[in-house]
């Protein structure tokens, strides 16, 4: 068993930016999979403790985070690239990270984004509909129907957990 102390939550908006930050411009579409994945490996080596706050919830193209994607919708469509824009002086969401998060949630952070972040979109959107919390959460929704439904975050930390076994 882990040890967990001193697990703290950062808004999701500064992960977002941390994303964009280290990877460039990117499609809304890949950053709400990648964001996605960093709570869920979040869940399964934290013992459930969530890095942001947001539930995700189980749309046609796969997991996205409601409050991102509202913080979004005038930025970006689905396929077009986001980018980073800093106010001058504004802090850096690399550095709020740095000064809020321990070094072993930077550090799952950066390796999850590290397997994940060369792959596109679609790609993400694939790998997360094969992923069971995404399709339990959709159960009775047919595949191009609208669902809203959450995302466990008890069935996401149980999946990733399984795959931090393997």
């Amino acid at each position: 068993m882990k040890i967990v102390k001193n697990i703290v939550t950062i808004d999701s908006t500064v992960l977002a930016g941390y994303i964009l930050q280290k990877y460039g411009p990117m499609s809304h579409l890949k950053l709400q999979k990648l964001l996605y994945l960093v709570q869920g490996y979040h869940l399964a080596y934290f013992n459930g403790k969530p890095l942001i706050e947001d539930s995700f919830e189980a749309w046609v193209h796969g997991p996205v985070s409601r409050k991102i994607f509202n913080e979004l919708r005038d930025k970006s469509i689905l396929y077009d690239d986001i980018c980073l824009e800093l106010e001058e002086g504004e802090e850096t969401p690399e550095d709020i990270l740095k000064g809020r998060l321990s070094t072993t949630q930077i550090e799952v952070i950066n390796e999850v984004l590290d397997m994940y972040a060369s792959e596109k979109g679609i790609t993400l959107e694939a790998i997360t509909h094969k992923q069971a919390p995404w399709i339990k959460a959709r159960a009775g929704a047919g595949p191009a129907d609208k669902c809203e439904n959450v995302i466990s975050p008890q069935d996401m930390q149980a999946y990733f957990s399984l795959l931090l076994e393997n």
